[in-house]
């Protein structure tokens, strides 16, 4: 009798079928794949995170979403919308797919193509000035020589004219520099071919992606039905059951408020800069402002980090374009000499983006994403800069989430009265 009375008291103790599913579940896709395949487990989960995020939008977008367009106004949205709603929650799914597939797969050779036609333009323009150039380098190590004699070699004794002398010229100045210069070189050239190749991985990854993330919505209320049946098979308590479930609720909310929040910010930040590049004269045509501006507005809308981004950003850009003039829309109005205008062009599209860094870092972050998700200015902060330079910038996105997990266990214990942030009325 003791015998089975031990044994019935050690099945009782061994979880039900729906708990055994649940461990099973939790082993086969998070605990065993976290420990074993991180890379693996990170890229699908935060893919999936992803979709979690933009099925509310789907859903608004089929139910008839309002679009607010302006400046705010004490918080409050501007006045003039348009509505937007389409026939089904189907065409939404086939239209939002098709259109992730598309920008993962053409946005990177855009880029590419655009970057490429900037190498090219510079080298031609450095090709058509470069007399200008050895003139001015000339003029300039005239004057060094004059003022330092003992150290910079007088270029009337270097042998050859043009690039040839000033090229000997550089050479007895650096000695030895020139040789560890071109070993630095050589390997600059196998760091690029190694990178190029980790962004093609990259690219074939975000393309599956967006593959999965349109899999995952064309099959959106299977794959809730079974999450939930596993989950409220798997735990007992009814409380707690009811806590967990609503608690991926909450979650998705999450994910959901900074998406929106982060593309209102970007968007935002593109106006501006395009107005800007308007306003100041880069001498840029219409279909570059609004490249750039879109470049540069997304860019400078990662939080936190996103304004030295686009500064970087602007430096390689405006450097490179070796045209003189200052001016609007290809008229120059004012020219103080090649480099000058191209140094006063570069300086002015850097302070640009150095004002919407702070604009995006002290105001609209904040105020948009932060004021959506309710957490502060500090926990956003800490968020973006711990995984962002510990763990580089996909690190940051899964801080990004990883924060937002700890937003909706909080939302969670407000709504059930254990946590609340009202101020003390009798103090």
């Amino acid at each position: 009798m003791e015998r089975d009375r031990e044994a019935r008291s050690l099945v009782d103790r061994l979880p039900s079928t729906g708990g055994a599913a649940l461990w099973f579940y939790a082993l086969a896709f998070v605990l065993v794949p976290a420990l074993l395949a991180w890379k693996g487990f990170a890229y699908i989960v935060g893919v999936v995170i992803f979709a979690i995020g933009l099925r509310p939008h789907v859903v608004a977008l089929a139910e008839g979403r309002n679009f607010s367009f302006g400046m705010r106004r004490n918080g409050q949205s501007p006045p003039r919308t348009r509505r937007l709603q389409f026939a089904s929650e189907a065409t939404v799914v086939r239209i939002v797919s098709t259109l992730l597939v598309l920008f993962t797969l053409l946005v990177v050779p855009f880029l590419a193509y655009v970057l490429q036609y900037q190498a090219v333009a510079f080298y031609r323009q450095l090709s058509t000035h470069l007399p200008t150039i050895i003139e001015q380098l000339t003029s300039f190590f005239i004057a060094a020589h004059d003022r330092m004699p003992t150290l910079v070699p007088d270029v009337a004794e270097v042998d050859g004219k043009g690039w040839e002398g000033l090229s000997a010229l550089l050479g007895q100045i650096a000695g030895d520099a020139i040789t560890d210069l071109k070993g630095a070189l050589k390997q600059t050239s196998t760091d690029l071919v190694t990178l190029i190749g980790t962004l093609l991985a990259d690219w074939v990854k975000l393309v599956i992606g967006a593959i999965i993330v349109g899999t995952i919505l064309g099959s959106w209320d299977k794959e809730v039905k079974m999450h939930r049946a596993i989950i409220s098979g798997g735990i007992k308590d009814p409380s707690l059951r009811a806590n967990v479930l609503r608690y991926g609720e909450l979650y998705q909310d999450g994910v959901s408020l900074f998406l929106i929040g982060y593309l209102e910010v970007a968007l935002t930040l593109s106006v501006l800069y395009m107005l800007a590049m308007i306003v100041m004269p880069l001498s840029l045509g219409i279909g570059a402002i609004i490249f750039m501006g879109f470049v540069l507005g997304f860019s400078t809308a990662v939080p936190k980090i996103g304004g030295i981004i686009a500064m970087a950003i602007s430096f390689l850009l405006m450097v490179t374009n070796l045209t003189p003039g200052i001016g609007w829309f290809g008229w120059t109005m004012v020219s103080f000499g090649l480099w000058i205008d191209v140094l006063v062009r570069t300086a002015l599209l850097m302070a640009i983006s150095k004002l919407m860094g702070l604009l995006e870092a002290y105001s609209y972050t904040p105020d948009i994403i932060g004021a959506r998700l309710g957490m502060t200015k500090l926990q956003i902060i800490a968020t973006i800069l711990i995984w962002a330079v510990g763990a580089g910038f996909f690190g940051m996105i899964w801080g990004i989430w990883i924060s937002l997990a700890f937003q909706a266990a909080l939302r969670l214990a407000q709504e059930n009265g254990e946590i609340s942030f009202a101020e003390d009325k009798a103090a």
